[in-house]
């Protein structure tokens, strides 16, 4: 058998500090490899999440839902793998199991898991599901897609005819909640962005009306372009980055306004943990206009998991919903590819592929 590679967490990163490759490591390790017992099965890796929510583990503050790694243990989070070796009789060689759920798939090439912990996983059928969406299950069609719609559906409640603005728009979360905003009946679909390349990606291949550049823009700079974008106000605001310009949005939104707040990237390495605390000004919009803001969970929503993948799933093979991945090849690219996320490096979801 190959070697078993795995991600692990040399120490942890501090509020405040800027994470890179120092603080992670890609070692060889047996766990994975050992014999199996009775009703274990032996998983190959074929594909691992990169998702920024990740970094909040990764400072050794307990007390959030997002518990700290340990240190020196693989890294989890989302992963698809394909059954190796079996001693289970629920499980066949062959078989493609995805974990879709938060924090529960370890970083690393081969992984046995037993009944006990079966519930974190899912066998994918294979004849409904084709190859080339393996890996969207951890992506377009696992957290980042659920997450998307629910928070357009049970946070936002979209109706016809809205007008939203998302941030991190060619992100995994973004660029699903503009595709799913469009389909639900959104009248304007515009998009922020960091790069012209990511403009034209989200306009021209998924249909958002329009895209603003954040990059080196003051607030009143950003808050004029979204004006002319949409003149009539702004209802929903998809909140993936926080900051300057999630304020800049805010200021443009019409009375009763909904901002389901997804994430805030660019606030994730600063000292303080109020990540989501407004300038006074901005608070001040906020309350004269009713204007609704709270993060949400996928997982809050765990009863409407089959309705809504059902859906999504339907969309992306009617070709309605289009999927968008950026590879990278080899687990001992993780760390690389994580830190890209919060350089903006990924064009929507971030995958680490292992080899077959």
């Amino acid at each position: 058998m190959a070697p078993n590679k795995r991600v692990t967490l040399k120490a942890y990163i501090p509020r405040g500090t800027e994470p890179n490759e120092s603080y992670l490591s890609v070692e060889e390790t047996t766990s994975g490899l050992e014999p199996l017992n009775d009703g274990d099965i032996r998983l190959k890796t074929l594909y691992v999440s990169v998702d920024p929510y990740l970094r909040n583990r990764r400072n050794g503050e307990k007390g959030s839902y997002a518990t700290p790694y340990e240190l020196g243990e693989a890294v989890k989070g989302s992963g698809v793998g394909r059954v190796v070796e079996t001693r289970n009789s629920n499980y066949n060689v062959g078989d493609v199991l995805t974990s879709q759920k938060v924090l529960a798939y370890p970083f690393q090439s081969f992984v046995v898991f037993n009944d006990e912990k079966a519930n974190l996983y899912t066998k994918l059928d294979l004849t409904k599901v084709p190859e080339h969406l393996i890996s969207s299950t951890i992506g377009f069609l696992g957290m980042p897609g659920l997450t998307s719609y629910f928070g357009l559906t049970e946070r936002a409640e979209i109706k016809e005819g809205d007008t939203i603005v998302i941030s991190g728009a060619a992100g995994a979360c973004g660029s699903v909640a503009g595709q799913v905003a469009r389909l639900l009946g959104c009248k304007t679909v515009i998009g922020i962005v960091g790069t012209e390349e990511k403009a034209k990606f989200i306009t021209q291949e998924l249909g958002f009306d329009s895209a603003i550049l954040y990059k080196g823009k003051s607030r009143d700079q950003l808050i004029e372009e979204i004006r002319k974008a949409a003149p009539s106000g702004v209802d929903i605001y998809f909140d993936n980055v926080g900051g300057e310009v999630s304020n800049a949005v805010i200021a443009t939104m019409n009375q009763n306004g909904r901002v389901p707040i997804c994430g805030q990237i660019s606030q994730y390495n600063l000292p303080t943990t109020a990540i989501s605390a407004l300038p006074e000004d901005v608070e001040k919009i906020v309350k004269e206009r009713n204007i609704s803001r709270a993060w949400f969970m996928y997982v809050n929503y765990v009863d409407k998991f089959p309705q809504a993948w059902e859906q999504l799933f339907k969309w992306t093979v009617e070709g309605k919903l289009k999927v968008k991945e950026t590879f990278f090849d080899g687990i001992e690219n993780w760390p690389k590819a994580f830190l890209g996320l919060f350089s903006g490096d990924n064009t929507g979801k971030a995958v680490v592929r292992l080899d077959p």
